[in-house]
């Protein structure tokens, strides 16, 4: 008999240091699709379309039930929260019998009331699957997997890559583990290790001490007899809550010494390397000087800093008014998110002139608005599809948009926060690449795939904000304390 697994992916990351709150509306802007739609995910690099096709391959029948994502945020508010469960519980019911689930959530998901909102939406599943019917969970590698989600799921794995490239490989990863298990395989248990360190995500990459710990990690998974999976949570580290951390879960044979012994070993190991997580700032007119002499065109800046990828709002004018001061004769992209300038251009159509104060339309705590006066040079709105290798293929939306031309730069701004990460943004927008010598992007190491070998040379600015790579200033009221590099610890 043919078995029945469903799909199912709801993704939102919370950075709880931002002063917006996501709502349902956050997840509406991007699509959220059920039943048969889902299955037009196939072929793309998502954790639903890895899943779907892996199932496919191995003579299982993938049931569709719900893919929703939202751009990263602030806490999402309760009432949307219970919105996603109850998507997630009714197409599931549509579905059944199930033989079993494939769930990809995001991991560091906060609501209103809830510190795993991860974990609210796994128990609605579980609620209506009979405890027999395996749970398979994939999370992104920034999770912070709590020790709940790791208990009552049947198995906890991650994304291997950072900047992201394996979504589809992680969802295919999950659905042939879960195949396992019902297929009679083997059982299989997750069990997690951590340690009190955050570390910034634009040190994370596969060079430098993360990609060590990766290596050594498929090097264990090879070579140690029952674990099937080795994942690392270095973490969202813009996350208030308790238990924050660096983390490590292995997948093993149950009551198995070993896979204990080896997630607190590569946990110890980061732990251990924890002072080389380092990365070099340069200030922002030091930047823009920089590029007057580079060989690379463009030179991409990154504003991580104000990175909604990372939960911040994507309105910091900070590079608006540098590239002003300081930017004559450079040809400069810089994405914004505010609703208002949008508005003013739209009004103003095409090849208008509009003089526009834009910034800090939301986030008001770092930057002063700033003044800009322009032609339009284009407006749209709609979803637009990802090209790069980060979601390739998926459909995004930075809502209502427009280009603001004022000589040499040119502001997009947006009324959702664009994916920068991605040069498909600007192209959508009508802007080459290939002809600026300086664009910033609001990423902290996504855009090093999504922009490939145009991603050389980059440089990471210094730069207040809510997605701030100076861990040490950000200020934690719920997180479990003493923690690395918020205190100095000099032992466990």
């Amino acid at each position: 008999m043919t078995l029945r697994v469903g799909v199912a992916s709801i993704l939102q990351e919370t950075n709880t240091f931002s002063v917006a709150r996501s709502t349902i509306d956050d997840f509406r802007s991007q699509g959220i699709h059920a039943g048969a739609d889902v299955l037009a995910l196939a072929g793309s690099n998502t954790e639903a379309g890895g899943a779907i096709v892996a199932l496919r391959e191995r003579g299982a029948d993938p049931l569709p039930l719900v893919k929703a994502w939202a751009m990263s945020g602030g806490v999402l508010d309760a009432a949307a929260l219970a919105e996603l469960g109850a998507i997630l519980e009714r197409e599931i019911r549509r579905a059944l019998p199930l033989d079993g689930l494939v769930l990809s959530l995001h991991g560091a998901l906060v609501a209103e009331g809830a510190n795993s909102g991860d974990l609210v939406l796994f128990r609605r599943a579980r609620s209506i699957l009979e405890d027999r019917v395996p749970i398979g969970v994939c999370l992104d590698l920034h999770a912070h997997p709590v020790d709940e989600l790791t208990e009552e799921a049947s198995f906890v794995i991650g994304y291997r890559t950072y900047p992201h490239i394996d979504q589809a490989e992680t969802g295919a990863r999950t659905a042939r583990i879960l195949l396992d298990i019902l297929e009679g395989r083997r059982p299989l248990k997750t069990v997690v290790a951590r340690r009190p360190m955050l570390t910034p995500p634009e040190a994370q990459g596969n060079e430098g001490p993360f990609g060590r710990l990766r290596r050594h990690a498929d090097a264990l998974a090879s070579g140690t007899a029952g674990v099937a999976d080795i994942s690392l949570f270095p973490v969202q580290p813009w996350l208030d809550v308790p238990g924050i951390g660096f983390a490590v879960t292995v997948t093993g044979v149950p009551g198995d010494t070993a896979a204990r012994e080896v997630a607190e070993r590569i946990a110890d190991e980061a732990w251990a390397a924890r002072d080389q997580f380092n990365i070099t700032l340069v200030a922002p007119a030091d930047a823009i000087e920089r590029a007057r002499t580079s060989a690379f065109h463009p030179l991409l800046l990154s504003e991580s800093a104000d990175s909604p990828t990372a939960g911040s709002t994507g309105d910091s004018p900070a590079m608006v008014r540098e590239l002003l001061r300081h930017g004559a004769g450079l040809r400069a992209y810089v994405t914004l998110l505010d609703a208002a300038a949008v508005d003013t251009c739209h009004r103003a159509g095409v090849g208008g002139e509009v003089v526009a104060t834009v910034g800090s339309s939301i986030d008001r705590r770092f930057h002063d608005p700033v003044e800009v006066s322009g032609t339009v040079g284009a407006v749209g709105a709609g979803a637009y599809p990802l090209t790069g290798p980060v979601f390739t293929g998926m459909e995004v939306s930075m809502g209502g948009w427009a280009r603001i031309d004022t000589g040499t730069l040119s502001v997009l701004v947006t009324e959702r926060p664009a994916c920068t990460f991605d040069p498909a943004t600007f192209a959508h927008a009508g802007l080459d690449p290939g002809a600026a010598d300086i664009i910033v992007v609001r990423s902290a190491n996504l855009f090093r795939a999504g922009w490939g070998a145009r991603a050389e040379g980059a440089i990471i600015l210094d730069l207040p904000g809510a997605s701030t790579p100076r861990l040490e200033r950000l200020v934690f009221e719920r997180a479990t304390r003493p923690l690395y590099p918020v205190d100095q610890i000099s032992s466990m």
